[in-house]
């Protein structure tokens, strides 16, 4: 048997074996007894001072702030952050009247409105781990940190498309990044993949991401929601799935689901993600929308290469399948054909903080299309009639098998 094949066997037995554990229990007696262990010391270090289920069956415990899972990270003990923490914001051009009124009768278009779960003042949600979860969390963990057949350099089965830009060709310090995103529930995303619209800021070995998703194996379900990802040299995770994010506001959870998404054709739902630097203690702040919310940040004590400012930030589609096996689609699913944005998944007015200026600049030319699965899955918009699109950039594509 070809090494090629029994490779391609060995992946086969893998994915068989996490699935039937995600869906079935398969779990032995010991490693069941240690799950029931990890729900009760969630519980006991997170007590819930109020719990809220959504429409969507999501269960929220609104955590006092200073009980939140960021704060069991070694670094972060001494902290002296607080629930009323606001951002030194950069300055960025403001709408004028004309501009906004345009934006808001675009006729397809539609800004994506936020309903918060309702947590009180002082507390934040955290969406409630179940056994089920860590089910998914540890199996997907142990296959994605695994070295079968790596298809990217440090992240095996993960594949993306978009755009990007450096220091040296921006001809500043970045100090982060700025888009408006189309949302989709991406169709036909299976247990152990992901398809996800994102901005990812990255130096050296640490890179923050930040964007929307459909992932099944976190999630549980299909739907389109906010996440976070964190990497460093020390951790990686989704949202709170490890310490280092530190959630402020009281309405909007990592893990939120978008209550409306785009129709492919029919009526485009966007929102704005922006992730950036406080140049004055050099914290990583998350906002969404045309209102700057905020949503928590990455403090600067976790990072070692971004405790400064970074050196790569890219704007566009990611998807995770297993190596060597169809993956989901990207996006909204269809191939890019012709400058068609409200047929695809797309970053618009894409934008960068100058961190010497503390100034958000629109892009121009400066960019660079990227893509390990070909050029049929990212695109340019070239017609570009006015403002509210500038720099845009189309993302997606169906499923494929990737790689050998």
């Amino acid at each position: 048997m070809s090494e090629k094949i029994l490779l391609q066997v060995l992946i086969l037995g893998l994915a068989v074996l996490i699935t039937s554990c995600v869906v079935v229990g398969g779990l032995s007696h010991e490693e069941d007894l240690e799950l029931e262990r990890q729900l009760k010391v969630k519980f006991i270090n997170t007590p819930a001072i109020k719990t809220i289920k959504t429409e969507y069956g999501d269960v929220y415990d609104c955590v006092d702030f200073y009980k939140q899972p960021a704060f069991d990270h070694p670094l972060l003990k001494n902290h002296d952050f607080h629930f009323d923490m606001k951002p030194n914001k950069v300055n960025r051009r403001v709408e004028t009247e004309e501009e906004s009124k345009r934006s808001r009768n675009r006729k397809g278009i539609k800004s994506a409105e936020l309903k918060g779960v309702g947590c009180p003042r002082g507390t934040v949600p955290i969406r409630r781990t179940t056994k089920e979860d860590l089910i998914r969390e540890k199996n997907f963990t142990e296959m994605y940190d695994s070295v079968l057949h790596p298809q990217t350099e440090s992240e095996p089965g993960l594949h993306f498309a978009g755009g990007r830009v450096r220091p040296e060709w921006m001809r500043m310090p970045l100090g982060g990044g700025d888009a408006w995103f189309s949302l989709y529930q991406t169709p036909f995303v299976n247990k152990l993949q992901w398809s996800s619209g994102l901005i990812k800021v990255s130096n050296g070995s640490d890179y923050i991401k930040a964007g929307w998703t459909v992932n099944p194996t976190l999630y549980g379900d299909d739907r389109c929601r906010l996440f976070a990802f964190l990497h460093t040299r020390e951790q990686r995770c989704f949202n709170v799935k490890c310490p280092g994010f530190v959630l402020i506001n009281q309405d909007i959870p990592l893990g939120y689901a978008f209550p409306d998404v785009s129709q492919t054709g029919v009526l485009t739902i966007e929102n704005r993600f922006y992730i950036f630097r406080d140049q004055v203690n050099g914290n990583w702040w998350l906002n969404l929308g045309k209102d700057d919310t905020d949503i928590g940040f990455w403090p600067s004590h976790i990072f070692t290469d971004l405790k400064s400012t970074a050196d790569d930030i890219f704007w566009g589609g990611e998807l995770f399948s297993l190596p060597a096996f169809q993956s989901s689609p990207m996006g909204s699913g269809l191939k890019i054909e012709g400058d068609s944005p409200e047929l695809h998944a797309y970053a618009r007015q894409l934008s960068v903080v100058d961190d010497a200026k503390q100034q958000v600049f629109p892009i121009t030319v400066d960019d660079e299309i990227v893509s390990d699965i070909g050029w049929d899955y990212v695109r340019h918009y070239q017609f570009n009639p006015d403002k509210h699109w500038g720099r845009t950039i189309m993302f997606g594509g169906p499923g494929a098998v990737f790689g050998e």
